[in-house]
């Protein structure tokens, strides 16, 4: 192992460390559910159907987009961990976890990589939507360092792959379907661009 390799596994370590003195009851509650499995994956593609009903729109883009990325995330992180076979922070260094630990390897973080996906695919086809799910994959992800199942490089790395295959499938997407789903544009009060000045044509 070479000594930059080594100072980083140190300055992960101490960063875990570090998080870990921040654990308030009251948070570790809130950090327990959102760290829960049906968040991640399911509640997010949930939101990006609900985006598409909202939008009314003959293709599901969004929908489409957010169960995209979750499911090439996925086997693309269990290729990733089997590769790396990181040990988690209580077996690597005896740290005290907060939730049942997983049994798969630590490296990158599934949690960070499926939510970031998700989120980076909804934030392209579902702009008003972008910051919102984006604040909640960075609370996921942050949520696995927290409770003690993974070093900050997992989820920042998980994070990373994540959002850059969410944006990949998301402009396929847009790219393969035209602009036929984009979500109208809308003027100051809500209308579909263009919809107002027809109105007003038909008072005159």
């Amino acid at each position: 192992m070479s000594d930059a390799l080594r100072f980083l596994l140190h300055m992960d370590e101490e960063a875990i460390r570090a998080t870990g003195a921040l654990r308030w009851y009251p948070a570790t509650w809130v950090l327990v559910l959102v760290s829960a499995w049906w968040v991640k994956g399911p509640l997010l593609v949930t939101v990006g159907w609900c985006a598409d009903l909202r939008c009314r729109r003959v293709f599901p883009l969004a929908a489409a987009a957010a169960t995209l990325s979750f499911f090439v995330a996925s086997p693309i992180n269990y290729m990733l961990k089997d590769v790396v076979d990181r040990s988690r922070p209580p077996e690597a260094m005896g740290f005290d976890a907060l939730v049942m630990v997983p049994a798969s390897p630590s490296f990158p973080s599934g949690h960070a990589m499926s939510a970031f996906a998700v989120a980076g695919a909804l934030a392209v086809v579902a702009p008003r939507l972008r910051w919102p799910v984006l604040g909640l994959a960075a609370v996921i992800a942050f949520s696995r360092v927290y409770l003690g199942v993974h070093f900050w490089v997992d989820v920042l790395v998980g994070s990373a792959l994540g959002l850059a295959i969410g944006l990949s499938v998301a402009w396929t997407l847009l790219r393969l379907a035209g602009d036929r789903v984009r979500e109208p544009r809308r003027d100051a009060v809500g209308m579909p661009a263009g919809a107002a000045r027809k109105q007003l044509r038909t008072v005159r």
